[in-house]
C-alpha cells in the first residue's frame, strides 16, 4: 500500500510495552487509595464566551494528584534499595510533576517514550521556541499533543534543572493562547509543583476568564519570585477589585510618578477607585491585567486594544462585553486565524454586527469599497441570506478571492464551510465548483471536497480548472495504490497559471510533497520545475544545523524530538514563506513516524498557502 504507517524497530515497541506496563503497575498501585475530593478554585464565567468550553482552573487537595493520565515512575538507580531478610526493599518516591500531562495513547498523546534518545538540552532550548501565532491548524495542533502528553523525561534531565519542564510546557501553552489545555496541565499538577511563575500564568488565565476573586488568590504565590512591574499593577487591581481603595491609591501614586507610566491602566484602577474616568485611548499593549481592570470599570476598550499580538488577549477581546464592535472583530478574526479561537465563535460575532437596509442590499458594493472586518461580516450576512444560488456563490466567491489576496483564505474557508457543505451542488454555477472544491480542502473537509471537484471534472468548462485540483485530492487519498500517472501530472502542470517568480517553487512543491507521502516522481517531471538558468535559493532558511538536526531525529525515530523541531523549523512565518525543503522533510518525517494523517493534512496546508 502507498503511505502505509511506518512501522517503529522492535527495541522501540519494546521499550514502549515495558513503559506501559510499568504505567500499569504504578495505577494498580495507586487505585487502592481513595483520594480526596479537588475543590474547585474557579467557577464559570458568564460574560467570557470563547466557542470553546470555559476555562476552569482547579487545584487538587495537598500531595493528592487529580484524576488525570499518571506520569510515568522516575527512573530507579541502582543500588539504592536495601537488604532486608533477602528482599531488596526500595524507598517510594514522588513521581516528578515535570512528567505530569494530560494525554496518554488513547488520548492523542505521542507515548510516554516520546522523549526516548532525546537529550534534555535539546528539549530546553527549543520548547520556548515553539510557534505561538502559526496559522497552520496542522502545526497547532502538533504543538498542543506535544505539551500535553504524558512521558517520561528526557535522558539528562535533572531533578533540580531550572526553569523546569513543566514551567516550559505551560509558557508555551498560554503564548498560544491554549488556555483549556494550560487550565488541565495546572489541574492534573500536585500542589507543590505550583511555583510562583506557574501561579502567574494561571493568574493571568483567570483574569482572561474574569474570575477576579480567584486571580488575586493568587497574587501572592506569584509574587514569591521578586520585583515584577506587571504583579504590581496586579495587586492595585486586587485593591481596588475588593474596595480597598486607600491601598490601591497608595500604590498608583507610585505608578502615576514614573516616566513609563502606564496611563491607560492607571486611569481604569482610578475609576474602580470611585474617580472620573480619565483618557484611556492610549493603550499601549493590551494584557490580562488591562481587560480585567477595564471591564470591571465598564470603560470601553480602546480600537488600539486589537493591536495584540497575544492570541489569549485577543480570544478574550472577542467576546469582551466592553469592547466596541469593530475591536471584537478585529480581535475575533485574528484569533481564529491563530486557532485560538473557534471558528464558530467567529460566526456568531459576524451574526452580531448590525447594518443598514442599504448596506444588506449592496453587500457586494460595499466590499469593493471596505476592506476591513465589518464589510467581511456583511459578505458572511449576505451569503447565509442569499438565496438564489448564482447570487450567492458571487458573494462566496468575493470573499474567498478577497481573502487570497489579504492570505486569510484558510481562515475563510473555514467560516464558509457548512453553508457549501449544505449546498445541492447542481444547483451551483458551474464555474463555482472549482473553488468551492479548493476551498472545503483548506476547510479540513476532503469528502466534501471531492463532491465539488467530481462535478468540476465533468464539466469541460471547469475541467481544467479541476485538473489543477488534482495534488489536493491525491493527498487526501489514502487508499490510492497506483502511481500517478503521467497525464495526472501533465493535466495537473498545463491547468496551474502560477506567476513566472512563483513558478519554480509551486512545482517543485507540488512534485515534492507528492514524494514525501509515498509517490514515485520521475526525473524527467523534476527537470521540468528547473528555470532555464538555475540560480541559488531564495527566501527564510533554517539554520543548517537546525536541518540536520531534524534529519538525524528523524532517522532515528526520535518521536517527540522530530516534532518539536518541525515546529520550530516551520515557525510562525507562515507555509508560504517557511523553506520549501523544510516542509518537504517535515512531512516525510512526520509519515516515517507513523503520523500519517498530520503529514497530510500538513501537505494539503502547504500545498494551499503555496498556490499548488
Amino acid at each position: 500500500m502507498r503511505n502505509c504507517r511506518a512501522d517503529r524497530p522492535v527495541f522501540a515497541l519494546l521499550g514502549r510495552g515495558l513503559l506501559a506496563a510499568t504505567l500499569a503497575v504504578g495505577s494498580a498501585a495507586a487505585a487502592t487509595v481513595e483520594p480526596p475530593t479537588v475543590e474547585p478554585l474557579a467557577v464559570e464565567s458568564p460574560e467570557v464566551t470563547t466557542g470553546a468550553p470555559p476555562v476552569t482552573i482547579e487545584r487538587a487537595a495537598p500531595g493528592v494528584l487529580p484524576d488525570a493520565p499518571q506520569p510515568p515512575p522516575a527512573a530507579k538507580p541502582k543500588g539504592s534499595g536495601r537488604a532486608v531478610s533477602g528482599v531488596e526493599v526500595h524507598d517510594l518516591k514522588a513521581p516528578d510533576p515535570n512528567t505530569i500531562g494530560v494525554l496518554d495513547d488513547s488520548q492523542g498523546g505521542f507515548g510516554v517514550e516520546m522523549w526516548d534518545g532525546t537529550a534534555t538540552v535539546t528539549v530546553r532550548r527549543f520548547l520556548p521556541l515553539l510557534p505561538a501565532t502559526t496559522p497552520s491548524r496542522a502545526l497547532r495542533q502538533l504543538s498542543r499533543r506535544l505539551l500535553l502528553t504524558t512521558a517520561a523525561l528526557p535522558r539528562d534531565e535533572k531533578p533540580d534543572q531550572q526553569p523546569p519542564l513543566l514551567q516550559l510546557r505551560a509558557e508555551a501553552l498560554m503564548a498560544m493562547g491554549e488556555l483549556e489545555g494550560l487550565a488541565a496541565l495546572l489541574k492534573a499538577a500536585p500542589t507543590a509543583a505550583m511555583t510562583a511563575p506557574l501561579s502567574r500564568l494561571k493568574l493571568d488565565a483567570l483574569l482572561l476568564a474574569g474570575e477576579t476573586q480567584a486571580a488575586c488568590a493568587e497574587l501572592g504565590t506569584a509574587q514569591a519570585a521578586g520585583a515584577d512591574p506587571y504583579l504590581v499593577k496586579v495587586q492595585v487591581f486586587c485593591h481596588m477589585a475588593a474596595g480597598r481603595s486607600l491601598e490601591g491609591n497608595l500604590a498608583l501614586d507610585l505608578m502615576r510618578d514614573r516616566k513609563d507610566a502606564d496611563h491607560a491602566f492607571v486611569a481604569a484602577a482610578e475609576v474602580m477607585g470611585g474617580l472620573p474616568p480619565g483618557r484611556t485611548d492610549k493603550l499601549v499593549a493590551s494584557s490580562p491585567v488591562h481587560f480585567a481592570a477595564f471591564k470591571a470599570a465598564k470603560l470601553p476598550l480602546p480600537a488600539t486594544a486589537a493591536e495584540s499580538t497575544q492570541p489569549a488577549v485577543l480570544r478574550a477581546l472577542a467576546t469582551a462585553t466592553n469592547a466596541p464592535s469593530e475591536v471584537r472583530l478585529a480581535a475575533a478574526e485574528k484569533a481564529e486565524a491563530m486557532g485560538a479561537l473557534d471558528t464558530e465563535a467567529l460566526r456568531q460575532a459576524y451574526a452580531a454586527v448590525t447594518f443598514t437596509p442599504a448596506e444588506l442590499q449592496q453587500p457586494l458594493a460595499q466590499a469593493a469599497t471596505d476592506k476591513g472586518a465589518k464589510a467581511r461580516a456583511l459578505l458572511y450576512r449576505a451569503a447565509r441570506q442569499e438565496a438564489q444560488p448564482a447570487a450567492k456563490a458571487e458573494i462566496v466567491g468575493r470573499a474567498l478571492r478577497l481573502a487570497a489576496e489579504r492570505g486569510g483564505f484558510a481562515a475563510t474557508a473555514r467560516l464558509y464551510a457548512p453553508l457549501l457543505t449544505e449546498w445541492k451542488i447542481d444547483t451551483a454555477p458551474a464555474g463555482f465548483a472549482p473553488l468551492a472544491a479548493r476551498a472545503l480542502y483548506a476547510a479540513g473537509q476532503p469528502e466534501a471536497a471531492l463532491r465539488w471537484l467530481t462535478a468540476a471534472r465533468a464539466n469541460s468548462e471547469t475541467a481544467k480548472e479541476a485538473a489543477a485540483l488534482w495534488p489536493l485530492a491525491r493527498f487526501n487519498d489514502t487508499n490510492e495504490d497506483k502511481p500517478p500517472a503521467a497525464a495526472e501530472i501533465a493535466a495537473w502542470r498545463e491547468g496551474r497559471t502560477p506567476p513566472a517568480d512563483q513558478a519554480e517553487r509551486r512545482g517543485a512543491l507540488g512534485l515534492g510533497l507528492l514524494a514525501a507521502l509515498g509517490d514515485h516522481v520521475p526525473a524527467a517531471e523534476w527537470l521540468l520545475t528547473l528555470p532555464s538558468t538555475v540560480a541559488g535559493p531564495g527566501g527564510p532558511q533554517p539554520r543548517p544545523a537546525l536541518k540536520a538536526m531534524l534529519r538525524l531525529a528523524t532517522e532515528g525515530l526520535q518521536l517527540g524530538e522530530t516534532v518539536l523541531l518541525t515546529l520550530v523549523a516551520l515557525g510562525d512565518g507562515g507555509l508560504d514563506k517557511a523553506d520549501p525543503d523544510t516542509i518537504l522533510r517535515a512531512v516525510s518525517g512526520l509519515r516515517l513516524l507513523g503520523l500519517d494523517k498530520e503529514a497530510r493534512a500538513l501537505a494539503v496546508e502547504a500545498a494551499l498557502a503555496n498556490g499548488v
